[in-house]
């Protein structure tokens, strides 16, 4: 496939609150992002987690570049992405909130047989190879190639953030 230009210098973007608030009215699901830092255990709240591609299966998400989480991010192999659920409010807040408290409650976690750690919570986790960085404006795209999926037995309806607040999504069918 050949390589296109980049457009972003042929037209300004609008401004960054303009974004924000279109960005803000369309609901997005939440997830937590786990690995294993130098340091020891890493993870952060996204909600940029998406399919890519179903062969091969790969996902993407973002990191912002002042992340305190992206130096592990550029140093892990690999991840797991955690999708939450109605009823992990309390966890997505705990790690988009002060890094050295994500992991202060061993209770809220363990580690998988291959080290990263797992969340207790959410509806289904993806253990995933980190394949490629691509820098995109404030972030850094990863791309991921999905190893294990594990799912919940019995999943709480999915959570979302729209308009800066979390709702769940109820998933049977109307």
């Amino acid at each position: 496939m050949p390589e296109h230009p980049s457009l972003s210098t042929a037209r300004p973007s609008v401004s960054r609150e303009t974004h924000r608030r279109a960005m803000r009215t369309h609901p997005a699901g939440v997830t937590i992002v786990t690995l294993d830092g130098s340091d020891g255990p890493v993870g952060f709240t996204a909600s940029s987690p998406s399919s890519l591609s179903a062969e091969p299966a790969l996902i993407s998400f973002n990191v912002g570049i002042s992340s305190s989480s992206l130096a592990a991010v550029l140093e892990a192999r690999t991840a797991v992405v955690h999708l939450l659920g109605e009823g992990d409010e309390h966890l997505a807040l705990r790690f988009a909130g002060p890094s050295h408290l994500r992991f202060a409650d061993t209770a809220l976690w363990t580690r998988a047989e291959t080290g990263e750690p797992l969340i207790h919570g959410g509806r289904v986790r993806l253990r995933v190879a980190l394949d490629r960085l691509v820098p995109a404006g404030d972030h850094v795209l990863v791309i991921a190639r999905l190893l294990d999926a594990w799912f919940d037995d019995e999943p709480a309806d999915p959570l979302v953030i729209l308009d800066g607040g979390f709702r769940s999504v109820s998933s049977s069918a109307h």
